[in-house]
C-alpha cells in the first residue's frame, strides 16, 4: 500500500486579512472580469499596447463595498491609468475587513489581459478538493510511479468557478493521472481578484497538482 502526498503547486486557500492600523490587504469577493477590465482600460494605451499599474488606497463601506479611492501610485503617469482604476473599484467588493478601515487595492492593466485567452499565473484559492477527493481518483498501480505531476487549463467563470477545463501536463502520460485530476475540476474555486491586482473572471487559469507517492512504512517515518 502506498500513501500520497498532495501539493497544489504555488496555490494556498485565501484567507481573510487581518485587521491592521494602517492599510489592510483584502479578499475579493466581488470584482471587475477581464472583460470589464478591457473595456475600462484608458483608449491610447490600448491602441499603443502600454500596460500600466495603479495601486489605490479606498474605504471600506457596509457589505463590503469600497468608497473614496485615491491613487497613491501610478505607472506610468497622465495615462489614463489612475482614473480608469478609480472606476473599476466601483465593481469591487471585499470581505474580512471593518467597515472604515483603509483597504489598499491593486489594479494592473497589463496588456496580455486584452488577449482572449489571457491566463492569470497566480490566483487566489478560494476552494480545493480534499485530500480524500484526491485519493479516490488515484489510478491503482502496482509498482507504479511515484512522482505525478498533472496542470489543468481553465477558464473562469463568474463565482469563480472552472470550466472548459483540459489537461496541459500530464507526468507520466496514459496511465490515468490527468484524468483523475480532471474529474476534480468542479471542486475548484478561485477568487475574482489576484494579489497582483489582475482579473479572474473570464480569464484561464493554469491549476498544477503533484503527487508524491511512498510505501506505507517509508512515509510514516
Amino acid at each position: 500500500m502506498r500513501a500520497t502526498l498532495l501539493t497544489l503547486i504555488g496555490a494556498g486557500v485565501a484567507l481573510a486579512a487581518g485587521q491592521a492600523a494602517a492599510q489592510v490587504a483584502a479578499t475579493f469577493v466581488e470584482a471587475p472580469s477581464r472583460e470589464e477590465v478591457a473595456a475600462a482600460f484608458p483608449a491610447k494605451a490600448k491602441a499603443e499596447g502600454l500596460s500600466g499599474a495603479v495601486d489605490l488606497s479606498c474605504t471600506a463601506a457596509p457589505g463590503g463595498a469600497l468608497k473614496d479611492c485615491t491613487v497613491i501610485g501610478e505607472n506610468p503617469r497622465g495615462r489614463g491609468f489612475g482614473q480608469a482604476a478609480r472606476q473599476l473599484a466601483r465593481g469591487m467588493r471585499v470581505a474580512g475587513v471593518r467597515t472604515g478601515a483603509e483597504v489598499k487595492v491593486p489594479v494592473n492593466f497589463s496588456a496580455d489581459l486584452l488577449k482572449a485567452d489571457f491566463t492569470a499565473r497566480t490566483p487566489k484559492w478560494a476552494a480545493m478538493p480534499q485530500a480524500a477527493d484526491f485519493q479516490a481518483t488515484i489510478p491503482k498501480h502496482e509498482n507504479g510511479p511515484n512522482a505525478i505531476r498533472v496542470v489543468l487549463v481553465c477558464d473562469v467563470q463568474a463565482g469563480g468557478s472552472l470550466s472548459g477545463c483540459a489537461v496541459d501536463k500530464e507526468e507520466p502520460a496514459g496511465q490515468g493521472f490527468g484524468p483523475g485530476v480532471l474529474a476534480l475540476a468542479p471542486k475548484f474555486k478561485v477568487e475574482p481578484w489576484s494579489a497582483e491586482g489582475l482579473p479572474i473572471v473570464g480569464s484561464k487559469v493554469r491549476v498544477p497538482v503533484r503527487y508524491d507517492l511512498k510505501p506505507v512504512d517509508q512515509a510514516s517515518r
